[in-house]
């Protein structure tokens, strides 16, 4: 699904308005009825309270407030925090008819503002239509204040487009937020809304079609998409009647060092879920024997090793290694012995599409200059730790911009980045972004993104595109975990259950 910015969402506005005429306070109209409906249908006979505040969102408030007047028994009340000037044309208009309706309007001071909190305390639903998403500074004063006094309240919180003191292109919060139960936002999803801490703030998210042609959305490009389910079918590797494993692709994993086995053969296991012809893990000569006893379906081929860690003397072997296989995964559990420095470039030497994960990333960014020339496809699966040793950021300041920090990585070294957060984000090398948008906490745990490695990399033995191998491989993965959660709850799922969650999120997209 695409998503705007507010500044695309404001380009949208005025082609609907300029191009094919249609008037702003038509769109006005509408989309205070999707709110209306939504109220009507969830809230018969309760209290409600209606903040506004300057410009089209305020405005948006009192069309919301004459429909309700006009068509309901609810009690009304409007918190009115600016001057009627302050409100934009539209808005003014509706004011003016809240007013002549007999709509009960509390114009906010100094010397009423108890009046104010002991309406929002009453209230059973409280419509935030404070900001819009074109706040672009703090917010403070009686504003903060009134956003307390809403988070603070036992009422439900509906904020009309997005929850006031969020800026809809980082999803930052500026200064307050309100924390919203439901948000209903218009035409398109907005992409600050997809991103923390915003997440936290948004509730359940409606979009609603408040009358702009299809058309205009279909021509406005964007950078921005989501991940789910919808488009995830049409992506599914295609299997044939007549076929045999190597139909499927032949996927090398190399990794592990002595007490990181599991690492390996999670991903190994994880490449074989998700449909690869075969998977062969490559693994120190001392953990061998501890694999052949770990996994069944699984190949194992011990290289030579030195301290517990594959050795340079093994570079000859791997190589040869590479040449039979049709994907390559490093990484897992694979340490950071300087050895593994040489392993890893004779990988990415190759001509085979590879997927580059955990401690091999130590090393990923003193071999960019043979990244960036690869013919081969690359992807990567940091989590942001790993990410800071890749971009000279920290940690907080990739969790702040996380988009711009994966757009950048992968358009300049021409490799897919798989940037793995509270909502994972895919930026591939022509400047798209993909933010997914399921996935649990039960999926912090060590071992989830070695589980992702292996499904990305058996998706792209079978013939799946890169780019999609990683959406697909992330939605897959993250359903997995969400499904998972279902089952035995966030506390109690193992990364290996995340298997069991594969089936069930492949048959839901079979079934779809």
């Amino acid at each position: 699904m695409k998503l705007m910015t507010p500044k695309q969402m404001r380009q949208i506005d005025e082609q609907a308005i300029n191009d094919y005429h249609i008037p702003s306070i038509l769109l006005m109209e509408h989309a205070a009825y999707h709110i209306f409906r939504h109220i009507k249908e969830k809230y018969k006979h309760q209290n409600i309270v209606i903040v506004c505040g300057p410009g089209n969102n305020g405005g948006d408030g009192f069309a919301l407030a004459r429909q309700i007047k006009t068509w309901s028994h609810n009690k009304l009340k409007v918190v009115m925090l600016v001057a009627p000037e302050d409100l934009s044309e539209d808005g003014r208009v509706y004011y003016n008819l809240c007013e002549h309706i007999g709509v009960e309007i509390v114009c906010t001071s100094v010397s009423n503002i108890d009046i104010v909190y002991k309406a929002l305390g009453e209230a059973n639903v409280i419509v935030d239509a404070l900001f819009g998403t074109g706040l672009s500074r703090k917010v403070e004063g009686i504003y903060a204040d009134i956003i307390e006094h809403i988070n603070t309240s036992a009422a439900d919180i509906i904020s009309i487009d997005i929850p006031s003191g969020i800026d809809g292109t980082t999803g930052q919060i500026q200064g307050i937020g309100v924390k919203a139960d439901q948000t209903i936002t218009f035409t398109a999803a907005k992409l600050g809304l997809y991103l923390y801490p915003a997440i936290d703030y948004v509730g359940e998210l409606k979009i609603a079609d408040i009358g702009i042609p299809q058309g205009i959305l279909d021509k406005t490009e964007t950078f921005y998409y989501t991940i789910q389910k919808e488009e995830m079918k049409q992506l599914l590797p295609i299997r044939t009647t007549r076929s045999n494993k190597g139909t499927y692709g032949k996927v090398l994993v190399i990794g592990g060092q002595i007490g990181m086995s599991g690492a390996v053969a999670l991903t190994s296991y994880g490449a074989l879920k998700v449909g690869a012809g075969s998977v062969t893990a490559a693994v120190p000569h001392s953990i061998h024997d501890i694999m052949e006893q770990k996994v069944t379906e699984i190949m194992t081929i011990p290289l030579k090793d030195q301290a517990g860690h594959i050795s340079a003397d093994a570079i000859k072997q791997v190589q040869e290694l590479i040449e039979k296989y049709d994907v390559i995964a490093i990484g897992p559990g694979i340490g950071r012995s300087e050895d593994i420095k040489s392993v890893l470039r004779s990988v990415l030497l190759s001509d085979k599409p590879c997927v580059v994960d955990a401690d091999a990333l130590y090393f990923f960014r003193e071999l960019l200059e043979v990244v960036r020339i690869r013919e081969a496809d690359t992807i990567i699966t940091p989590h942001p730790g790993e990410m800071t040793r890749l971009v000279d950021l920290t940690v907080e300041e990739i969790l702040n911009n996380p988009i711009a920090t994966t757009n950048c990585f992968a358009t300049k070294n021409n490799v897919i980045t798989v940037l793995k957060i509270e909502r994972t984000v895919v930026g591939d090398t022509k400047a798209n972004i993909y933010i997914n948008i399921s996935g649990n906490n039960g999926m912090a745990k060590g071992g989830s993104g070695d589980v992702l490695t292996g499904i990305i990399t058996g998706l792209l033995a079978e013939g799946v595109k890169a780019k999609d191998a990683a959406i697909l491989g992330v939605y897959l993965h993250a359903r997995a975990g969400d499904i998972m959660k279902t089952l035995k709850t966030e506390y109690a799922f193992l990364p290996s259950d995340l298997y069991q969650g594969i089936e069930k999120a492949f048959q839901e997209l079979i079934d779809s």
